[in-house]
């Protein structure tokens, strides 16, 4: 058994070693906390406005974490969705937006949510890339923005989005059906430029697949067929130079 007096400078040092470890916790638990919700919302705002986005990031980052429950988490999501979208971070964008939509569907921002997550999938559309999931989301989404919010201060735009989408399907769908023209394989050709004007009718290569089909038609030695479209051309634009062309074939085929 240790004498008394040893023992005590052992529960001193142990009772020292307690209170210096009670106050660094403290002080760790202030410095992580030394900002208040608000504070930290704030500051990711002027550092958002600065574009110093890694640092706006963390600090709406701690907000999420030391306060999960305040409403300045609301604004802090739609802060980091908004940062990740001007960095052309397109695919955290969409995430985030989507987060704040399932989290807070009946915000006044909402509709904002959902336009910039239609967006964000517009603007992951690669127009070199047979993929275009990202563009028929992104017209999904601007269709359903405006059957949800069609008095929303986004819905011209989305209107807009909308027929760019619409002139990117069908831009694809044509050079399909001309590069199969020029590979030779008329029927299928046909097939794609048919179902072009079947459902865009009114797309600017309107008047060019016309005169592809009369040319597919031609070679295809189905010279009725390729009369009735060079005809089309002729009615539709007179002065055009696949109005001059289809003239030129209508004199072989007489």
């Amino acid at each position: 058994m240790l004498p008394f007096s040893l023992s005590s400078k052992y529960v001193s040092f142990f009772t020292w070693v307690c209170v210096l470890a009670f106050f660094s916790g403290c002080a760790t638990t202030k410095k992580e906390k030394s900002y208040s919700a608000r504070q930290l919302l704030q500051q990711s705002k002027q550092l958002a406005k600065k574009k110093d986005s890694e640092e706006a990031k963390a600090k709406i980052q701690l907000l999420m974490e030391d306060y999960p429950d305040s409403k300045e988490r609301i604004a802090a999501t739609m802060l980091l969705a908004d940062i990740h979208f001007r960095e052309n971070e397109y695919e955290e964008a969409r995430f985030h937006y989507q987060k704040f939509t399932d989290l807070y569907p009946a915000h006044q921002f909402v509709d904002r949510a959902h336009f910039y997550k239609a967006m964000s999938n517009f603007k992951l559309t690669d127009l070199a890339s047979r993929d275009l999931s990202p563009v028929n989301s992104a017209l999904e989404g601007f269709r359903r923005f405006i059957q949800d919010f069609p008095k929303s201060s986004y819905a011209k735009e989305a209107n807009l989005k909308i027929t760019q989408c619409l002139d990117i399907l069908a831009q694809n769908m044509f050079e399909i059906g001309k590069f199969y023209y020029r590979t030779g394989s008329f029927q299928s050709a046909i097939q794609r430029l048919k179902r072009l004007k079947a459902e865009y009718p009114n797309h600017a290569y309107g008047l060019e697949a016309e005169f592809l089909l009369g040319e597919s038609y031609y070679h295809e030695q189905n010279f009725s067929e390729a009369a009735a479209y060079y005809k089309k051309v002729i009615q539709s634009s007179p002065q055009s130079k696949f109005a001059k062309e289809a003239r030129l074939r209508l004199k072989t085929l007489r």
